[in-house]
């Protein structure tokens, strides 16, 4: 996790970074710390002094903030101001506002662009105000964190006896979109390629991404979004390719939103075949990973093929996964989050293998609202806040392969990520939030008839969350 400090420092939004080391420097801002303004519900006592005062609520946020454009020259002036341009359209959506070096987020909107024109400055120098309007006014840690914890079913019974095969470790791949099944969403062509998504041919699923090497460049690839990685961490980096042999090296390009921190060699794949290639890297100190990037150095006219982008933290290479592997899931939305590998201790428990319980730290002051990810087989499952008290049940069952997504800030409950089921929730049942600090969650429900285990799982997903 990056240390706070009281320096802004770096501030992404889309693909421009804002701050030290950028031609963007941040002269002011306003909004991030401040409370927003508070939506009382307090009303007058009649015939008395005073009022009868009720909860207090925030609006929304409002951030206000001024940049100094800094070009080498009055042409690449131009061009940061165009890329500015660009960058802060109107949005039928929020987009994540990252405060890289404070590790914070807002989800906002541009409201407001001024970008105001000085004949007297406008040789190398310029200015830009920015207001950007966030709807849900908390401020998010960087990091999604995740637990997960498999359902606790007294009916279901023990197998004994007890065989002890040896932990597996549990998983985690950073990469948002790692094998482009469904489309090229947090992805970016990196340098000089033109690139699609084939199904014609993959190492994983169905598809994969196919590059051409564009005229008058050395190498090009994709650049994959991934979940960001603070200084200090290392992480292994590997990806499938199969090239046509016309190229030279493969490497890999570990960066922070535009600025490429390090690159490393992965060596030249064997033409013709899928091949799996891998490097190793350390996020320097001051610095923070939001991106890898895979590219080959190849002729004009080139055409290769990559797949299953894998980014795990340590110095371990292991298996691929992403969210449709066995044993996997994604942390929130298929194909744009990251995926988790569940794993098995070795234990035959059959469903009462463990407690049902899960811990999950909240490091913000305000409430965090998690999402809820409920993967079959199970029948009537319970979600209980320990800490707070209160139980969340379903009057519903979920078959082997299905899962449901609750969202406790909307309060939708998905089938399969798409289908409203609402109407499973039990009249009087509690949301469960997850308080500022440690949050005991348990997890129950029934076995299905006729299953000779208990293997549902509950996932929780969730950021530090304050005001």
């Amino acid at each position: 996790m990056t240390m706070p400090q009281q320096a802004i420092g770096r501030i992404q939004w889309g693909d421009l970074v804002f701050g030290p080391g950028t031609p963007y420097t941040v002269t002011a801002l306003d909004g991030l710390d401040d409370l927003p303004e508070i939506r009382s519900e307090d009303m007058e006592r009649p015939q008395q002094h005073g009022d009868y005062t009720g909860p207090d609520f925030t609006g929304p946020r409002t951030i206000n903030l001024k940049l100094g454009i800094r070009g080498e020259t009055p042409d690449h002036l131009r061009k940061l101001t165009l890329a500015l341009q660009a960058a802060t359209q109107p949005g039928v959506r929020p987009a994540q506002l990252q405060f890289l070096d404070q590790n914070r987020l807002v989800w906002a909107k541009v409201r407001r662009r001024a970008i105001p024109y000085d004949a007297e400055y406008l040789w190398r120098i310029g200015d830009a105000t920015l207001q950007l309007y966030c709807a849900d006014p908390y401020l998010y840690g960087l990091e999604e964190k995740a637990a997960w914890t498999a359902a606790y079913s007294p009916s279901a019974g023990r197998t004994y006896p007890l065989v002890y095969g040896g932990p597996v470790p549990l998983l985690r791949n950073r990469v948002l979109n790692p094998s482009a099944e469904v489309d090229l969403s947090n992805t970016q062509v990196y340098s000089g390629a033109t690139r699609d998504r084939i199904t014609s041919d993959a190492r994983y699923g169905t598809a994969s991404i196919r590059h051409v090497q564009q005229a008058g460049t050395t190498f090009g690839g994709t650049r994959y979004s991934i979940a960001p990685a603070a200084a200090g961490t290392t992480v292994t980096a590997s990806v499938w390719v199969k090239t046509d042999g016309a190229g030279t090296t493969a490497f890999f390009a570990f960066r922070s939103a535009s600025a490429t921190l390090d690159v490393a060699s992965a060596g030249t794949p064997t033409p013709g075949q899928w091949e799996r290639v891998s490097v190793q890297y350390t996020v320097p100190a001051g610095q923070t990973c939001t991106e890898v990037a895979i590219a080959y150095n190849a002729p004009t006219g080139a055409t290769w093929l990559a797949d299953a982008m894998m980014v795990e933290t340590g110095t371990v290479l292991h298996d691929y996964i992403d969210g449709d592997q066995p044993l996997c899931t994604w942390e929130t939305v298929p194909h744009a989050s990251p995926s988790r590998l569940h794993g098995t201790t070795g234990r035959s428990y059959g469903a009462q293998g463990t407690s049902g319980r899960v811990t999950a730290l909240n490091e913000g002051a305000a409430d965090a609202y998690p999402v809820l990810r409920l993967d079959g087989p199970i029948a009537t499952p319970a979600i209980e806040q320990v800490t707070t008290g209160g139980i969340l049940a379903l009057d519903a069952t979920v078959q082997a392969n299905e899962y449901l997504i609750i969202d406790t800030r909307s309060r939708a409950v998905l089938l399969m990520g798409t289908s409203p089921r609402r109407t499973w929730v039990r009249a009087g049942s509690t949301w469960p939030v997850l308080k500022p600090g440690t949050n005991e969650i348990a997890y129950r429900g029934g076995a299905l008839p006729g299953a000779t285990d208990q293997s549902s799982l509950l996932t929780i997903t969730w950021r530090d969350t304050s005001l």
